[in-house]
């Protein structure tokens, strides 16, 4: 079309402004495009002018403009016109895919194949990866060439290793490189064997290693330690690799084992005369990542000469975190270091890190050191302090503990009880002289140091806990009856029943609920009424927690006062009521269940499809395997779980689909349902899961809980495995011999 002379005008001006309007202009013309015109401006030498363009053509897109952009990458003259077709093409995504594909089986000029074998690099998919596997054979360019590589590297599919594997095969370097670099980055470790000798390379050494890292298989480990024993400079890259193996995201069946070893192997074979040079490079480098990973090797390392260096970079912002994990691996040696430390610190920050490490690799004793910071103004380094002294087993911290039961900060409060009561488990005959004093403590008028108190005397349940707890619930403070109540219910004490049932009349919420929630434990027969007559109560907890109770009582004339708040009351309530309802398993609550399964509100359907897992019928079943495919994951996983619970093997199908539903946790709950349902069939789907990281963890510990269905398919399964699941088998089927 003939652009308006005015128009063109504009965007030919020396102003850079009027010719961003004319593109803003040109890019929004609605009823005929003028893509010369647009083509032309792609080309603009003023970023905005060629950012607005690229809008304009995306905002409609036609095939002529997927042309016109491939056309643009031949502009040899204009590195701008070819930057912006790139990025249209990459927004463009996979309707892009196609003619790029066509264009490079015919494409001539190097330099715009280089271009279109980086865009299939960065779009990814499967008919890009054949042409480029393709192209890779016959290119007859080097450059190209090692561009097909690098772009194959970023599909990180297994499938790209036999076509770079014959490309190390040529004599080119510059392609070995590149091949290496795609080695990593598709981390498969069925690519070491190919890569490791290629060390022997002096120009290859650097990414033979950063690969080697990526691809993050323990079984190098040993091969980084031979290279920075046997290398005279220390080898920072062999290092860094090390660091990248042991923090790689792996299953948690595999990761600590690893973990553990690297840090092993390492201490056992990193030469003592390299400690000296890595501290120098500690101080000499201004790269973070590297003093990073550095202060990592020196806790690993368990070299006295590290420590001084660790507990100054402790003291640092930017390290010490770092650093105190380093000193964590240390281990016991840095103990001393530690409390040296502990007795000068001033800064918050550092003492909370130094209780923090020793909390992990304890010491006996620390505790003279740690004691002054009981009265610490800070709440959080009081509460840090009292749970290193519980973590420490140290007897004689125990009066000192008692002390803290009336911390003005609660959660010290609840950590100098735990501490206690740990202290007293480990130490039996400690147990006589606690009780003493906590009942002199009981007596106290502060009440917390009464409540906490009593927490202790519960927990290690001195002679008599039950009278003091009875005689508590009739306090007249309400918050000392609320824990009594509460303590209550931690036992199956058939003499706390009347007390507990008499609680749900008592005019402080709390106590109701306290009372309620105790109940559930005991379910004393007399308790029945009363909790019926508390879903009548003005506090919507209260009526939402008797709902609940009366859900475990399970009792025929629970139904119809359930069913009557169903019909009313506010969400919480009406879902506490669906949960009870469904557990009574009563066939009579299926209406009124499947009526809330169809209203609108998403957690009363979900809860209402929950409660229908328990209700027996053929239609209950049926509707709940329809449900398994409905439009909402909320819905789908609550399905999946329901079936589950009727422990039908006929919905082992739909629970295999499950595992491949887009949303992941309708895939956890697959995983959850499977666990409930063991059964052979299901072998190939859960080995399926493995490939899945969402749900590795989930799937890897139902194959160890359910070894007498799976052990001999997983073997019969890792002789065969790819290099991908071999280890996280090995891992599974070692993890069953526990």
């Amino acid at each position: 079309m003939n652009a308006d002379p005015q128009l063109l005008e504009q965007a030919r001006s020396s102003d850079a402004d009027a010719r961003q309007k004319a593109a803003y202009l040109v890019a929004h013309m609605v009823d005929e495009r003028n893509y010369p015109l647009m083509f032309e401006l792609l080309g603009d030498k003023d970023w905005r002018v060629r950012k607005t363009i690229v809008d304009g053509l995306l905002h409609d897109l036609q095939p002529e403009v997927v042309t016109g952009l491939l056309d643009a990458l031949a502009d040899a003259e204009n590195a701008g016109k070819r930057n912006s077709a790139t990025e249209a093409l990459v927004r463009i995504g996979e309707p892009a895919i196609r003619p790029i594909v066509d264009r490079l089986r015919i494409e001539k000029d190097v330099d715009v194949r280089l271009s279109l074998v980086n865009l299939l690099g960065d779009l990814r998919s499967s008919d890009a990866f054949d042409i480029l596997v393709e192209s890779l054979e016959g290119e007859p360019d080097i450059n190209v060439s090692s561009s097909i590589v690098s772009s194959l590297g970023k599909y990180r599919d297994a499938a790209a290793l036999p076509h770079l594997m014959r490309v190390l095969k040529r004599e080119d370097l510059w392609l070995k490189f590149h091949a290496v670099e795609a080695f990593g980055e598709i981390g498969d470790r069925a690519a070491l064997p190919a890569i490791m000798p290629l060390y022997a390379e002096k120009s290859l050494r650097k990414p033979v290693l950063e690969a080697i890292g990526k691809i993050a298989d323990v079984g190098t480990v040993s091969f980084l330690l031979r290279i920075i024993a046997s290398e005279e400079r220390l080898n920072l890259t062999a290092l860094r690799a090390l660091v990248r193996i042991a923090e790689a995201s792996k299953p948690k069946i595999v990761e600590q084992a690893e973990r553990t070893l690297i840090q092993r192997k390492f201490r056992e074979s990193f030469p003592e005369s390299k400690i000296g040079p890595l501290i120098d490079h500690l101080h000499a480098t201004p790269k973070r990542d590297v003093r990073s990973f550095i202060i990592k090797f020196l806790g690993w390392s368990g070299d006295m000469r590290a420590l001084p260096v660790l507990m100054n970079c402790l003291q640092h912002p930017d390290s010490a975190e770092t650093a105190a994990q380093a000193l964590t691996d240390f281990g016991d040696g840095a103990v001393p270091a530690v409390l040296e430390m502990l007795r000068t610190a001033e800064e918050d920050e550092i003492i909370a890190l130094l209780l923090r490490v020793l909390n992990v690799i304890g010491g006996r004793d620390a505790g003279p050191n740690i004691l002054p910071l009981l009265d610490h103004e800070n709440a959080l380094i009081r509460r840090l302090a009292i749970e290193t002294l519980g973590e420490i087993t140290d007897p004689r911290s125990i009066d000192y503990l008692l002390a803290k039961l009336d911390d003005t900060d609660v959660a010290s409060q609840q950590a100098a009880v735990n501490a206690i009561s740990g202290l007293v488990a480990a130490y039996p005959e400690k147990k006589g002289e606690v009780l003493t004093r906590i009942r002199r403590l009981l007596q106290a008028p502060s009440v917390p140091m009464k409540l906490n108190s009593l927490s202790v005397f519960v927990n290690i349940q001195g002679d008599g806990y039950h009278d003091e707890l009875l005689l508590a619930s009739k306090d007249s403070d309400p918050v000392i009856r609320q824990k009594a109540i509460s303590l209550m219910g931690k036992f199956s004490e058939e003499r706390f029943g009347d007390q507990l049932v008499l609680s749900l009349t008592d005019e402080a919420t709390a106590v109701r609920l306290a009372a309620i929630n105790a109940i559930v434990r005991h379910l004393p027969a007399q308790g029945l009424d009363p909790l019926i007559s508390a879903l009548e109560d003005s506090d919507i907890w209260i009526r939402t927690s008797a709902a609940q109770a009366l859900g475990e009582y399970r009792h025929p004339d629970a139904l119809q006062p359930l069913m009557h708040h169903l019909a009313y009351d506010l969400p919480p309530v009406r879902i506490a009521a669906i949960e009870a309802l469904g557990k009574s398993g009563d066939e009579r609550v299926k209406d009124v269940l499947f009526n809330c399964a169809h209203e609108s509100d998403l957690e009363i359907r979900r809860a209402a499809i929950l409660a229908l897992g328990r209700v027996p019928g053929d239609e209950v079943f049926d509707y709940l395997m329809f449900a398994t495919t409905d439009d909402d994951w909320r819905v789908r996983a609550a399905a999946v779980t329901s079936v589950a619970v009727r422990g039908d093997l006929t919905a082992l199908p739909a629970l295999h689909v499950a595992l491949q539903d887009p949303d992941t946790y309708v895939q956890q709950s697959a995983v959850m349902a499977l666990d409930k349902l063991p059964d052979r069939s299901s072998f190939p789907h859960l080995f399926r899961a493995l490939e899945n990281s969402a749900i590795l963890d989930e799937v890897s510990d139902l194959f160890v809980r359910h070894k007498q269905f799976y052990r001999d398919l997983l073997e019969e399964a890792w002789r065969t495995a790819d290099s991908r699941r071999e280890v996280v088998i090995a891992a599974i089927l070692q993890a069953m011999k526990g």
